[in-house]
């Protein structure tokens, strides 16, 4: 069986995971939904939740599922996967996938509040460098100005500096340099396709809409209809977070698979927070972790079931499993950016 950390950042996500892993208990090992009221728990539902300690933090474990709240932003999202990922490989028990998982904002005319977000790309969108045209600075303050001064052009406190002093810069204004066109690496981690359609068969079994694109990471999240053109115009994303591509980098430099999925709470643009829902957003969270968990191609292997000839082997929790399955997908893709 497999072991997957699921990374949130804030405690409210991740109790909004675990309340889906937990799910409804049952003692039959049937996992084949065909809806999402169809949504069976697999056996080891018996469990309970127990704590894991990775190093400084403190994760919840069920079964070879461990979630844990690694903290809002890039800095703290990368500081925990990197501890979690070295505490449970220096166990024995190391982590075969790991998923960023959480709330976001949607971009309008791609994803709206209940939707679930899988991302394809996922983007550190303000990592890298202003470059172009800026506004003209404001004039310094003028004092007395003596009248051979003004006869020559000067001011009291210097020449004035000449108007369009920028204008012979070759960046357009307002352009962005990535770190790619700082030649300074990549600001882009690409999940594994053959997963992230894996995953989209799993989510579908939801019910909810589910939208597939690229994801962009903040460092501050968008407040003006201004940024959430630019961005739009740049990247053309389908939602925002702050912490996927953290998470990415991450499990990237140990050699872990990684996917992005998010519950959208809002729609990206001018800062209202009355427009937000975030009671819908975590529902849909811990639906989606609910699916991860039932579908017969999600993050638990089904158990055979024993039979008078069979001899019984218990497989422990940190035994890596291999996966072949790959669901089908009719999902919204952006395609290259």
């Amino acid at each position: 069986m497999s072991r997957t950390l699921i990374v949130t950042a804030v405690t409210a996500e991740a109790d909004a995971v675990c309340a889906g892993l937990m799910g409804s208990w049952s003692s039959g090992r049937t996992r084949t939904p065909v809806g999402p009221g169809s949504l069976v728990s697999p056996e080891w539902d018996r469990q309970l939740l127990t704590t894991s300690t990775l190093g400084p933090y403190v994760g919840r474990r069920r079964g070879p599922v461990t979630v844990l709240a690694a903290g809002t932003g890039g800095p703290a999202a990368a500081a925990g996967t990197a501890v979690a990922l070295s505490v449970a490989s220096a166990a024995g028990q190391p982590f075969s996938l790991v998923v960023a998982m959480g709330i976001g904002g949607g971009f309008r005319g791609w994803a709206e509040i209940g939707d679930i977000v899988l991302a394809d790309r996922i983007v550190a969108a303000d990592l890298g460098a202003e470059s172009g045209l800026d506004e003209e600075p404001p004039a310094p303050p003028i004092g007395r100005i003596s009248e051979m001064d003004r006869n020559l052009g000067f001011h009291s406190n210097g020449a004035p500096a000449p108007r369009g002093g920028l204008a012979h810069s070759s960046n357009p204004a307002g352009s962005f340099l990535s770190l790619e066109d700082l030649g300074l690496g990549s600001s882009t981690v690409v999940p594994d396709p053959d997963l992230v359609h894996r995953m989209g068969t799993v989510l579908d079994v939801t019910g909810r809409r589910i939208v597939t694109g690229s994801v962009i990471s903040v460092s501050t999240v968008t407040g003006t209809e201004r940024r959430a053109t630019a961005l739009t115009e740049r990247l053309d994303p389908v939602a925002e977070s702050m912490e996927g591509y953290a998470v990415g980098v991450a499990a990237r430099a140990f050699g872990v698979p990684v996917v992005e999925i998010r519950t959208i709470s809002n729609t990206v643009g001018r800062r209202d927070r009355s427009g937000w829902n975030l009671p819908v957003a975590l529902a849909s969270l811990r639906t989606a972790a609910a699916a991860l968990v039932t579908h017969p191609d999600g993050l638990v292997t089904a158990a055979p079931v024993a039979t008078a000839n069979d001899v019984s082997t218990t497989i422990p929790a940190g035994h890596p499993g291999a996966r072949g399955h790959h669901g089908n997908s009719g999902h919204h893709g952006t395609g290259e950016h």
